[in-house]
């Protein structure tokens, strides 16, 4: 199985939309509908803007189960529309499933914030925490960097909570709030120390 983790967000983005798309059409095959191929197709555009204006948009667990969950979603979304415009029409269809999938799109941009605050950023939408990315992207493909692991001695030997906070951040990618509840700091004072802690690596990397 591929793993989607280590795709770039732009890729695994594209990835959804192709997989979407192909859905879209197996499901108005047999015999071929171009009114119900638009109206399942429209519901992607649909689901990118809502996505991008509901809460923070993050993709809950990682990008596999992310994927997995989007693709259920749609298949059923599909079906609805397809029975719905079988047994309704398709005006009722394409309202319904409008409705349907903006009420799907509020669920999966809230919910997961509350279950799992470490989501990845949806399609390449940045958070507050984005200003870290230079860093975070540099850890995540040279972890094991000479130049970078001489420096996080050299912080930890200047400030060694700084150091913790850093680590518990950039290496173990730990929430704002485990970082809270272990050291006993507040927000402002972490994204003080994180910070320091960036712009420190960042100058003795040349990055």
């Amino acid at each position: 199985m591929i793993d989607l983790d280590k795709l770039s967000y732009k890729t695994y983005g594209n990835l959804v939309i192709i997989v979407l798309t192909i859905l879209a059409l197996l499901f108005n095959m047999f015999p071929f509908s171009l009114i119900g191929f638009i109206i399942c197709e429209i519901q992607i555009p649909i689901y990118l803007i809502a996505r991008s204006k509901f809460n923070e948009p993050i993709h809950a667990y990682g990008l596999n189960i992310c994927f997995i969950v989007t693709i259920l979603f749609y298949i059923l979304l599909y079906l609805i529309i397809l029975l719905t415009d079988f047994l309704l029409g398709r005006n009722f269809a394409l309202i319904l499933s409008i409705t349907l999938n903006i009420l799907g799109c509020y669920a999966t941009s809230t919910l997961p914030n509350v279950k799992d605050e470490k989501g990845k950023l949806f399609f390449g939408f940045k958070r507050d925490e984005s200003k870290y990315q230079k860093l975070m992207d540099y850890i995540k493909f040279n972890g094991l960097n000479e130049d970078l692991i001489n420096a996080e001695k050299r912080l930890k030997e200047v400030d060694t909570q700084i150091y913790l906070v850093y680590k518990r951040k950039f290496r173990e990618d730990k929430t704002f709030k485990e970082i809270s509840e272990e050291f006993y700091l507040e927000n402002p004072r972490i994204v003080e120390m994180l910070d320091k802690a960036y712009f420190y690596i960042i100058g003795a990397l040349k990055i």
